[in-house]
């Protein structure tokens, strides 16, 4: 739809995001969202007003914040109908918020000698970011659990924006995960994307943590302050770890100020470039996990 509408395409990009509502019913809110963004653009504020409707008459809905601060949709705040939409969803979100709760599902391979614990992005869930491991190669090869967040973001959308809370759900649903599976004897390996690639690496480094020590972080979102602090005060020295991104990534930057970091506390950590990636997962992610895992168990 970007592309479309960068080549001032409006009309085809309406039609594809249409065809989208039938083929992702369950993505409903964030199409409705760029549909919506669409229409502004073009100036229709009541077709917008009128999509956002749409989404909240089919059950979805979103946390009232993304709405009332997006930039592109800051032109329809003066209308009653935006409000209303704002109230709705708020109402949706509390509700919805109070039955939020950590839980994890497995994939793969439980006769594996690796077992991997991937955290997912923010804004994410584990049956969407659980997809991104489903590659036959990366199944057979790898027994996974996919923690979730019981930190509500928006509709179907968890994160792990309180450390307590993120560190306390990981170690709650990694025990269950471990028990139920009999997986002591197992080589262990925590991994996350995103913000759950920042939350993976923090829970590896810290000493107090004595279930991870090794980590892999896909196009990481670091928190520096929280890693400095974490290296100065509470440093594993037995951890070790991988990052896998793109020099385009948003983050591409923030990642080459940790990895120094980690040279300089000693924190043995292989740095994965893919030229011309942004912020998702590599074109060809099943060889370039096997070099991290590779690594990190060296």
């Amino acid at each position: 739809m970007i592309d479309l509408v960068d080549k001032k395409a409006n009309q085809e990009a309406f039609s594809l995001m249409e065809q989208a509502k039938e083929r992702f019913p369950e993505k409903r809110d964030r199409l409705g969202h760029w549909i919506a963004s669409l229409y502004v653009l073009e100036g229709k504020h009541q077709e917008a007003l009128a999509e956002l409707q749409d989404v909240i008459e089919h059950g979805l809905w979103w946390n009232p914040e993304i709405l009332s601060t997006d930039p592109d949709l800051s032109t329809l705040k003066p209308y009653a109908e935006f409000n209303t939409i704002l109230i709705e969803c708020k109402r949706m979100y509390e509700a919805e918020k109070e039955s939020a709760h950590a839980y994890y599902s497995t994939l793969g391979n439980n006769e594996a000698e690796t077992v991997l614990f991937p955290l997912h992005w923010k804004g994410s869930n584990i049956d969407d970011f659980s997809k991104q491991w489903s590659d036959p190669k990366i199944m057979r090869d790898y027994f996974m659990g996919f923690p979730q967040s019981s930190q509500l973001f928006s509709y179907q959308c968890y994160s792990w924006d309180d450390l307590t809370t993120a560190m306390n759900d990981v170690k709650k649903t990694y025990q269950t995960f471990t028990q139920q599976h009999h997986l002591s004897e197992k080589v262990h390996i925590m991994a996350g994307a995103s913000q759950g690639g920042n939350i993976a690496t923090q829970m590896s480094l810290r000493a107090d943590v004595e279930e991870f020590h090794d980590f892999i972080a896909i196009v990481p979102a670091f928190d520096l302050k929280s890693l400095k602090e974490t290296l100065t005060n509470q440093r594993d020295p037995h951890a070790r770890g991988c990052i896998i991104t793109g020099d385009q990534d948003p983050y591409y930057e923030t990642v080459l100020e940790a990895v120094q970091l980690f040279q300089t506390y000693q924190i043995p950590c292989k740095l994965i470039v893919k030229e011309g990636m942004g912020h998702v997962f590599p074109a060809d992610f099943p060889d370039v996990l096997d070099e991290a895992v590779r690594y990190v168990t060296d």
